[in-house]
């Protein structure tokens, strides 16, 4: 793995073995490639050499001036994957805990045995995450019980589970920024402990109506002090690595390159109703939420000079109050267009990201998966999975609920398009499955899953009849198959689409009305 990388990153092939790479650490991680030993016994400390040597290289590339940005997109990808090299990792003998542990006076014999060959020689011959799996399995069995062990053992082997999971660079949000509080000046840590209080206070919040109010400006404050976190961390990290930086301030980067949380709701129809009324207030929540998502996508090195014009757009019409005239326009409806025009904007950065992928991806991850025996479903939705996982799912999923509302607020038709074309066919109803007629257009009450990919040729058009995020399951395959898509939300309009059903008609995404009886 190191080999790959470290060789290639300075040939044509650099983006190739990046992306190899990403793909092969990802499964590892996920548990997809089974690991067994090879007669080796190579200590943590080796994998934590290795990985410090990787990264070392990768942040090299990630500050080159001619980086692409699908090499930033890789990269980026890599970096989770990789354990850790702190100073207690690349010690000669690191990890030492469980060996005293498996030595420990007053428990049974049987589970000394079972601590030392389970998990203490497995880990010192060759580390992986399947030690952690077996220390978390063993952790549950010795605290099933609260009274059959000692205070002292269990508090050790809670430790030793700890510092497994810091090896693997599994610990959750808090674990990892508290992880690098020593290395914050006193700016920076005001804006950590904002963000651990928003959070222990949402994380700690009722399940009830009275507390579902205050969760959305909870939520909103939480995610807002994320957001100047890690504009606090993205500076830290903006100097390159230096060929004498110091090991310890290698690692210490390692850790500052963990941040990604986000997750809004909402109602369109509310948000309608308040811009009719002229209070658009109801509105900054949404919109502050979306400027905190594109923000952090930025931050993440993804289109960073777009992503700051949409939040200057975002912030200034979150600011400006809607006005009865503006000039002899309706100050509502051209208020609603400005938004409408930077929403798009921001619909576009998402779909150019889904598009990135699966033109860097499938072909690549097809080739691994089959030599490395990966279930077929893990390899057809890689994509799927990748995008859902992340901050981009989430914008895109409020770029829907926003625009549902901007065109609820203007009185537009209720078409959403998401594949755009034009096709001629028969127009039936998918139900479970799709019908194999060649040339067919079909309309769906619901969006089950993958029809599109089962579809083969036979699709050319689908309108759904619900809304629909962009960067959905269905939405990216359909794209990918290249079909023709579009949802549609309005009562009559599809009330008009089920009377064509079994009829010839024109599916056309730049009509006002997509579909048309021939």
């Amino acid at each position: 793995m190191c080999e790959l990388l470290v060789g290639n990153l300075e040939s044509g092939d650099r983006l190739e073995a990046l992306i190899f790479s990403a793909i092969y650490l990802k499964w590892i991680n996920t548990g997809q490639i089974p690991c067994f030993e090879d007669g080796g016994h190579p200590r943590p400390n080796r994998h934590a050499e290795i990985s410090r040597l990787i990264f070392r290289e990768l942040e090299r590339i990630y500050c080159m001036k001619d980086t692409s940005l699908q090499e930033v997109l890789s990269i980026r990808k890599i970096h989770p994957c990789l354990p850790s090299f702190k100073a207690e990792f690349t010690a000669s003998v690191p990890l030492t805990r469980i060996r005293d542990v498996a030595h420990w006076g007053d428990i049974p014999h049987d589970l000394k045995l079972q601590i030392k060959h389970t998990i203490q020689n497995k880990l010192h011959r060759n580390a992986g995450l399947e030690d952690l799996v077996a220390t978390e399995a063993m952790l549950a069995r010795i605290t099933r019980n609260p009274e059959e062990y000692s205070e002292a053992f269990v508090e050790q082997f809670k430790i030793i589970h700890h510092e497994l999971k810091d090896f693997s660079m599994l610990g959750n949000l808090t674990e990892q920024l508290e992880s690098i509080k020593e290395s914050f000046d006193d700016r920076s840590l005001s804006s950590l402990t904002l963000f651990l209080e928003c959070k222990e206070r949402l994380d700690n919040l009722e399940e009830s109506k009275d507390a579902l109010d205050k969760s959305i400006d909870l939520l909103l404050k939480t995610a807002q002090s994320l957001n100047t976190l890690r504009e606090v961390i993205v500076k830290g990290l903006e100097s390159s690595l230096r060929n004498d930086v110091p090991d310890a301030a290698i690692a210490m980067r390692q850790k500052w390159l963990f941040l990604n949380a986000l997750e809004v709701v909402g109602g369109a129809q509310q948000l309608k109703e308040n811009a009719e009324s002229k209070n658009v207030s109801s509105w900054n929540g949404p919109l502050g939420s979306l400027f905190v998502g594109i923000r952090q996508l930025g931050l993440s090195g993804w289109k960073p000079e777009e992503c700051t014009a949409i939040g200057n757009e975002l912030l200034a019409w979150k600011e400006k109050s809607l006005s009865e005239k503006e000039g002899s326009e309706d100050g509502k409806a051209v208020w609603a267009l400005r938004l409408k025009a930077t929403l798009d904007r921001s619909r576009r950065l998402t779909e150019e990201y889904s598009e990135a992928l699966p033109q860097m991806f499938p072909q690549k991850v097809e080739m691994l998966g089959k030599a490395l025996g990966i279930p077929e479903n893990s390899v057809r939705t890689y994509n799927e999975a990748e995008i859902r996982a992340g901050v981009i799912f989430q914008v895109s999923k409020l770029c829907t609920l926003l625009l549902k509302a901007v065109r609820s607020t203007l009185g537009s038709q209720g078409w959403d398009v998401l594949v755009p074309g034009a096709a001629h066919g028969t127009l039936i109803q998918a139900i479970d499955r799709w019908a194999v007629i060649k040339q067919i257009l079909c309309y769906l009450k619901g969006a089950p899953g993958d029809e599109v990919t089962a579809a083969g040729n036979n699709i050319k058009g689908v309108v759904l009849l619900q809304e629909l995020p962009h960067l959905s399951h269905l939405g990216v395959r359909a794209g990918q198959e290249k079909v023709i898509f579009v949802t549609c939300e309005d009562d009559d309009k599809i009330d008009d689409i089920q009377k064509l059903n079994g009829k010839c008609v024109r599916h056309n995404t730049t009509s006002n009305f997509p579909v048309k009886d021939l």
